[in-house]
């Protein structure tokens, strides 16, 4: 991990935090830092669920550094290039076999919204404030966000976002799905409990729900419902399927062991 990138472990979920005051803006050292830590991550067997979130109170992130944008002014391939990079780090917190959660908190615009929307699940508090609003400088998002908030709200209410560039609240993100809870308090509280709840089952079945949805949302359902019986069938042949399953005939607590 660099500097603008945090990586703290506690009871089987890690929090990756962004520090790049004051607002967090995905610069292309952020960008390195997140790669490292969910590859990291995804070694690790210590780490069952993942938070990520940003440090201060003003924005989980709030776009992207724009300081960086005139290198690839007049310059054909710059540009390119950057996109390709965000990608990376999205396709990493994408693929994570652990499931990933958002604590979203103040601005949450551009380069941030599509960060979190690279995350399994999102929690924001009711401060939060959502948006793509790079149409104001005559781009439009290159993280992501013309692909994944489609698939997440559909086609028309995603390019309303995006072409009107103006932010929305957290209720009405929570209304169009893009985050699944608002926290009365903390995001990042509500995050790690919900984390802590996720962690206590058993990694593999994590994982393979994750990769089975995920893999399938872009299939035909025949295929997709043929990997879905893969992936159950290679479940039944780990230790936590058949402790889970003796422990509930046995009418006793399962012991987890995450193999």
């Amino acid at each position: 991990m660099n500097t603008f990138v945090t990586l703290l472990k506690q009871d089987g979920v890690a929090t990756v935090e962004v520090n790049n005051p004051p607002m967090n803006v995905m610069s292309r050292a952020v960008g390195e830092g997140l790669k490292e830590a969910f590859e990291a991550l995804a070694a690790d067997q210590s780490v069952q669920a993942v938070v990520l979130t940003g440090s201060g109170e003003r924005a989980f992130m709030a776009g992207a550094n724009i300081k960086e944008f005139p290198d690839a002014l007049g310059h054909p391939g710059q540009a390119y290039a950057y996109a390709l990079q965000l990608h990376e780090v999205m396709a990493e917190i994408e693929a994570c076999g652990k499931p990933v959660v958002a604590a979203l908190f103040g601005f949450v615009l551009g380069g941030g919204l599509e960060l979190a929307l690279a995350c399994d699940f999102r929690v924001c508090d009711e401060k939060t404030m959502l948006g793509l609003p790079e149409i104001k400088l005559g781009i439009f998002p290159g993280g992501g966000g013309t692909q994944r908030l489609p698939r997440l709200i559909g086609t028309a209410r995603a390019m309303e976002l995006m072409m009107s560039g103006e932010p929305i609240s957290a209720q009405r993100a929570y209304e169009l799905g893009i985050v699944n809870r608002i926290a009365t308090g903390s995001s990042r509280d509500e995050a790690l409990s919900w984390a802590g709840q996720l962690a206590k089952h058993s990694l593999p079945a994590l994982a393979a729900i994750k990769a089975a949805v995920r893999e399938g949302i872009e299939l035909p359902l025949a295929a997709g419902l043929k990997r879905e019986a893969e992936r159950f069938d290679q479940i039944f042949q780990t230790q936590d399927s058949r402790e889970g399953i003796e422990a509930f005939l046995e009418k006793r607590s399962p012991r987890v062991r995450h193999q």
